[in-house]
């Protein structure tokens, strides 16, 4: 695959190398569809963070929270020390939400008083060399019915990413192979972060969409090969499998809901 869609493909094989050491100001989404795989990758993100001597933020539900925590423990980490070494600090998403988002309407000096206040406080800590931060603020409150507020929420926390150089990591429920999310708030989420995890597992994700489009739109080549070449699609790091769905909605729309059901199949 080349043209100015490669430089939008993911080098990382898998998603734990994309959390494992980020560059500096990342913005990573994880689209997941089981608790199971949310709790595993942040356990993985926050388990990498306070190895490399960073400050880890984690903002979710209890639920989410006391997962991430037994995984943290599984994989030998001491969280309890990082805890009260304050290196792991951890707050509860819905506790967040209503400071930040008083009367439904997201308020930037509101989030910045709680987030970015918290980001200060660990990169003023100088035992750490930089701070990660894990949220579901956005999947809290798109999935409690108030998407402008979770879509502002994502740009305020990409401009906190760019402004102290930390690590953000989002995670969204979603069923990856839904029409409905696409139509609706799955494309916009990726422009807006520079890296997207869509599937637990790359290659059998790889395999099943790459299966589906040469049933159902058959070997790209002429008008369409050129077409994928120049496609620029939309402009994060996500890996072919994913970009390949974006170009197939983009390009061949009467064919996109064809392909999402027979990927569903083999996926």
């Amino acid at each position: 695959m080349r043209g100015p869609m490669q430089s939008n493909l993911v080098a990382n094989s898998s998603w734990q190398s994309v959390l494992e050491s980020p560059p500096g100001a990342s913005h990573i989404l994880q689209i997941y569809e089981s608790d199971a795989f949310l709790s595993s990758a942040v356990a993985h993100f926050a388990a990498a963070g306070l190895k490399a001597g960073e400050a880890v933020l984690l903002t979710g539900t209890k639920a989410h929270l006391a997962a991430i925590e037994r995984e943290l423990c599984a994989a030998g980490v001491d969280a309890a020390g990082a805890t009260r070494n304050a290196q792991l600090m951890l707050s509860d998403v819905h506790e967040s939400i209503v400071q930040v988002v008083p009367n439904g309407r997201l308020e930037p000096s509101r989030f910045d008083a709680v987030a970015c206040g918290a980001l200060d406080e660990a990169l003023a800590d100088r035992r750490f060399s930089g701070v990660r931060w894990w949220g579901e603020i956005t999947n809290t409150l798109y999935h409690s019915g108030n998407r402008g507020a979770g879509l502002e929420a994502e740009k305020l926390g990409a401009a906190a990413a760019r402004k102290y150089g930390a690590t953000v990591f989002c995670s969204f429920l979603a069923d990856r192979f839904d029409r409905r999310g696409y139509d609706d708030v799955l494309h916009e989420l990726c422009c807006a972060h520079s890296h997207v995890i869509p599937a637990e597992n790359y290659v059998q994700h790889r395999l099943a969409v790459n299966r589906a489009i040469a049933e159902v739109v058959g070997d790209i080549r002429g008008t369409l090969l050129q077409s994928l070449s120049s496609w620029k699609g939309p402009g994060c790091e996500l890996p072919s499998s994913q970009a390949l769905l974006f170009w197939v909605r983009e390009t061949l729309p009467e064919k996109f809901d064809a392909v999402l059901e027979r990927a569903r199949t083999y996926q």
